[in-house]
This record gives C-alpha cells, structure tokens and sequence, in this order.
C-alpha cells in the first residue's frame, strides 16, 4: 500500500517544461532560449528550496532525543536547587526523571525507525527519499533546531495517539465518524466497480482516507507538511502489525495533567494494521504539494465527487479560494 506523490513534489507543482514559441527568426530564438533558461533556472531553484526545508525538518526529528534529554536535564537541574526542606516534599520527582527518559527512549526509537526508511535507492516515495541526505547537508550549515521546529516534532506524537491509537477513537468517531456517515449518506448506491472518488486534503496521517477507503470508495489524500508525509507514508507502508509501537504524546505536557502516570502513559498505535482499511488495490492514493498549486489547474476541473477534510479549511489565507478550488474539482 504505498503512497505515490502526484501533481507535484511536497510544497510546490511546477511545469519543467519551457513553453513554446511561436517566433521566428534570430530574435525570436533568443528570447526563447531566455525564457527557457529562466524557466530551468527557477526549477533547480524550488527543487533546492524544497530539498532543504525536507533537510531541515528530518534534522529536527534527528535531534528529538537530544532536545527532549535537555529538557529533563533542565527539570532535573531545577530540582537540585530546591532546599532539603522543599525538596523533601517532592520525594517522587526523581522517579519521574527516570520515567521520563524512558518515555523519550522509547519516541526516540519510533523516530529513528521512521527515518531509516528513507534513503535513496530504497522503494519509498520519490519525493522523500532524499529525506536522511538532505538533513546531513542541512546539519553542516547550522547546528541547532528552532524551537517552533522541534515543537513540531513533539506534535507528531499527539497527532498519532488521535489518528492511530485507540485512545484518540473517541475524538475520531466525534470528526472522522461523522464525515463518513455523511459521506455514505450523500454517495450511496454507486456501482462497487465504479466506486465515488473523495478527495481529502489535509490528510494529516491518512486515517481519515482508509475510514473512507474502508467503505468502498476511491481516495485520494492531499498533504503539504513534511512531518505529515514522512510520518504517514513510515505508517502505512511499514507497519507489520497493530500496536508494533508504543509512544508517549504527552511526555513533554506538563500543563492539564490530572497526575504524573498520566503525563508519562502510553499509547499503542496502530491500533488497526493500516491495509486492514483497504477493501481493494487501488482504492488509495496520496498526493504530496500544496493544495491550492495542486488541484487549481485544468486538468484537475471535475475529477472528484465529494471533498471530505476535517483540521483543514482553517489552514486557509483565503477561504474564498480553496472554496473556489473545491467547487472547480467537483463533478457536476
């Protein structure tokens, strides 16, 4: 069940292509070589951009353990300065240190299983393959990770504990539930050969595309953010079994915690094998850019018969375009 990139690379669809021209003459030949050139020019100058900003996220991810430590470290050190008398209250404290490191360890090894999957040469999608090379060019040029990067990071387990582990079915069934009760409502009696085709952009880590590719129909996801598609392809495409991981969302939450197990309590994912969801080859496609780049052009006018997105329209600058956008790629 692999995930195949269409449209574009992550972030941008561009034409390599030079347009052609019409002109003739010594002139005219030059200003299409210009313009070809110009055109080349700006090809190699995306791709580059898209190249190091892959780079710079798979780095964030690389350095979660050594983040995370720090942060205990900084727990610890705090605690050490307490008073014997204070410190005396808090006898528990240094076990949960301990607990701690093990909840980072055990991320840690999820993380480092995510990205061994990636490297060239291996059957991974084209657009992430690069990942692991691109992070060690982007380590020779700067040697630390931005805050809002590894908060990013830590953001990934939250997102798997709702999409991918039977703690989060109740906030699943509450969005995700809904949608596809609507989506059955709203496309039931098709032909099972012939089956509705749902776009779902924003999809996040594709659980939402297998509960609707578990009713029959033929999906297609659409996602712009690495940590998402790394993230989601490493799921659907390695999983050997359910519950093969267990991650700890809420390690680094210290705030609306009712009591430390809490903070520190795991979470098994999958909880379903992914291709358990697909009824049939061919049913799951993900298309990996940005959705408006995408799915605004031509060829894409009136390919799907319903647009199903939940944590999405509010991503929009302006809503009145994507609004544009999904009444362009809707039939009928």
């Amino acid at each position: 069940m692999h995930q195949h990139a269409c449209g574009s690379s992550c972030g941008h669809s561009h034409d390599p292509r030079p347009h052609s021209h019409h002109s003739t003459g010594r002139t005219g030949h030059k200003k299409s070589s210009k313009a070809a050139g110009k055109a080349q020019k700006d090809q190699e100058r995306m791709e580059l951009e898209e190249r190091q900003a892959l780079g710079k996220i798979v780095f964030a991810m690389q350095q979660y353990r050594s983040e995370a430590e720090w942060e205990v470290s900084r727990w610890e050190r705090n605690h050490s300065q307490l008073s014997d008398e204070h410190r005396a209250l808090l006898p528990h404290q240094p076990a949960k240190f301990a607990a701690a490191r093990n909840c980072i360890h055990n991320n840690h090894l999820f993380i480092k299983s995510l990205l061994d999957m990636y490297h060239e040469g291996e059957a991974v999608p084209e657009h992430l393959s690069a990942a692991n090379s691109a992070a060690q060019e982007h380590a020779r040029r700067h040697k630390h990770v931005h805050p809002g990067d590894m908060e990013k990071v830590r953001y990934v387990f939250k997102n798997l504990m709702r999409d991918w582990s039977q703690d989060g079915a109740p906030e699943r069934t509450q969005s995700y539930g809904r949608i596809c009760q609507e989506a059955q409502k709203q496309l039931a009696g098709r032909n099972p050969d012939d089956p509705a085709k749902i776009l779902v952009p924003g999809a996040g880590l594709g659980r939402l595309c297998l509960e609707l590719t578990n009713q029959g129909f033929e999906v297609q996801g659409n996602e712009f953010s690495y940590y998402m598609l790394l993230t989601s392809s490493f799921i659907l495409n390695n999983t050997e079994r359910a519950e093969q991981w267990t991650v700890f969302p809420w390690m680094h939450s210290n705030c609306n915690q009712k009591s430390i197990a809490d903070q520190l309590r795991g979470v098994a994912i999958p909880d379903v094998h992914p291709a358990a969801l697909v009824q049939r080859p061919g049913l799951l496609s993900m298309c990996a850019g940005d959705f408006v780049e995408v799915y605004s052009s031509q060829e894409q006018a009136a390919s799907f018969d319903c647009v199903a997105t939940c944590f999405f329209l509010d991503t929009a600058h302006n809503i009145l375009q994507y609004m544009q956008i999904i009444r362009h790629i809707l039939k009928g």
